[in-house]
């Protein structure tokens, strides 16, 4: 056989088998690794006592996500402006749930919820959990929500004053008789709990549940005993007697902590402070985390980052771990009031050097700036 007629007879035979070929599905866009991206709540936020911010009605209150490679704006993924919202509606609270799902607390009076949402473009909303009747008992949903998280055996909300815990069934888990899994925590943690801003969970193998819970605290005023961080017990809670296994005041008397985010690879949590434009005020401190002991678990507070003209105002934080990045939303400008002109809430980038423990931006300009939609920032975090 001649080259040109094998060659002929063979590009038919491809063309056959490739004819006989099932089609490719087209790749979803949600399940997809390919692409990551950073997903951003803006709604009723805190940015230290001392800066005046937006409502829930005077957020943006909307939901986004931001390509993470390009920084490029994807889109909505849910929207609670519309005429079928109750006015006010607000998300404070998102998280990762699983690869095309994110957990969503919603903040309304009497209509308090808990919804998995596609990550998705205008994804489909289901409620996940509901607790809105006056004569239930203390449920989780009674007051105000500010932060929900997945854990290994359940859920965590953070309450103003309390963190209350569903286990995997959504049944509510009481600490001491009928209180919230941690209320009012005695010992080193402070018996007040006047704003819990923020969670995160570490892993320990010290209980049975193989994580504990950190808080941090804003009193609201000057107070350097109760502007503070906690760890609690995750396995236990706190049970009226016992459960705070460590604190650490805040590095001044005026910086509320506002965020916080744990960087596993170089156990170290990230706290990012807010207050009028003083000292330490607006600041990001990163603290060791001794993941095997039972008590004086934090240590090391080192300032990481503090230039006001980038960080001002803080309210929402989140590390990715895959590429070793943290965002932080903040603030665009220097000012205690913050809704002057509806200045919008911007998103820095920054990386992480584990020897001088020192955060760095990446790049010269904001990664995200504000816009309409970033009135102002109650949440964030990295997914598929």
């Amino acid at each position: 056989m001649s080259t040109a007629k094998y060659f002929v007879l063979l590009g038919s035979l491809t063309a056959f088998i490739s004819a006989c070929q099932p089609p490719v599905p087209e790749e979803d866009t949600v399940s997809s690794q390919s692409t990551r991206y950073l997903y951003v709540a803006s709604g009723l936020c805190y940015s230290g006592t001392g800066n005046t911010t937006y409502t829930s009605s005077t957020a943006s209150n909307v939901i986004f996500k931001v390509n993470l490679e390009t920084g490029a704006y994807e889109g909505r993924v849910a929207d609670f402006t519309k005429a079928t919202e109750a006015t006010g509606t607000t998300p404070v609270s998102i998280s990762n749930y699983d690869d095309t799902h994110m957990m969503v607390l919603l903040e309304h009076t009497g209509q308090r919820r808990i919804e998995l949402i596609e990550k998705k473009l205008d994804g489909a909303r289901t409620t996940f959990y509901n607790n809105t009747s006056t004569t239930a008992p203390i449920g989780a949903l009674q007051s105000a929500a500010k932060f929900v998280m997945s854990v290994a055996d359940g859920f965590l909300i953070s309450r103003t004053t309390a963190i209350e815990k569903l286990d995997a069934g959504k049944g509510r888990q009481a600490g001491t008789g009928t209180n919230a899994w941690v209320q009012s925590p005695g010992g080193a943690c402070s018996a007040s709990a006047v704003n819990i801003t923020s969670l995160l969970t570490y892993p320990t193998t010290t209980n049975t549940a193989g994580y504990n819970i950190v808080y941090t605290h804003s009193q609201n005023a000057s107070s350097a005993t109760n502007n503070r961080l906690g760890v609690i017990n995750g396995a236990t809670g706190w049970n009226g007697t016992s459960g705070c296994l460590d604190d650490q005041s805040t590095v001044g008397a005026t910086a509320y902590p506002t965020a916080s985010a744990y960087m596993s690879a170089f156990k170290r949590m990230v706290v990012s402070y807010a207050g009028t434009n003083a000292a330490l005020q607006n600041s990001l401190y990163s603290y060791a985390i001794d993941d095997a002991a039972t008590s004086n678990i934090i240590s090391d507070p080192v300032n990481g980052f503090e230039n006001p003209s980038v960080i001002y105002g803080a309210s929402a934080m989140t590390y990715d771990e895959a590429k070793g990045y943290l965002y932080v939303a903040t603030g665009s400008t220097v000012s205690t009031n913050l809704t002057t002109g509806n200045a919008p809430y911007n998103i820095e980038k920054f990386s992480y050097n584990p020897t001088t423990k020192v955060f760095t931006r990446v790049g010269s300009t904001t990664f995200y700036s504000g816009n309409y939609e970033t009135r102002c920032i109650s949440s964030m975090f990295v997914g598929n």
